[in-house]
């Protein structure tokens, strides 16, 4: 009967040790995918922040610093990232935007659309529509 015992007794050690070892691999199986899926998601996140380099180019309060310095490297991301625009066309256009008194008002994007539809000026400012 003892030996019995012992035996069920040894059973049972070695079964709870590897509840205990499959636990702690599976909570660091879990760790690990918890981790990929963050490291996703802020990848997927920080995938895009290049497309904002665009909304800087239409603030209009900056219009009076980007007309005295271009941001040129601002215009390269933006048409890095937005490969179907004219880059020599938009750089001429907001050139154009940077200078006029008419758009130093705007208070950005909405507002210079508004004022580009109601001059009925897209075809003159093609690439900024």
């Amino acid at each position: 009967m003892d030996i019995v015992t012992k035996e069920i007794s040894a059973s049972y050690e070695t079964s709870r040790k590897r509840k205990t070892e499959n636990f702690h691999i599976n909570r660091t199986v879990a760790a690990k995918e918890i981790c990929d899926v963050i490291t996703n998601q802020v990848k997927g996140g920080f995938c895009f922040v290049s497309h904002y380099s665009a909304v800087s180019l239409l603030e209009a309060p900056k219009f009076q610093e980007y007309e005295k310095k271009f941001p040129t490297q601002i215009l390269d991301q933006t048409t890095d990232v937005y490969s179907m625009l004219q880059k020599d066309r938009l750089n001429t256009e907001l050139r154009v935007i940077y200078r006029g008194s008419d758009f130093r008002n705007m208070t950005g994007a909405i507002s210079l659309l508004q004022f580009i539809l109601e001059n009925n000026v897209q075809t003159t400012f093609s690439e900024t529509y």
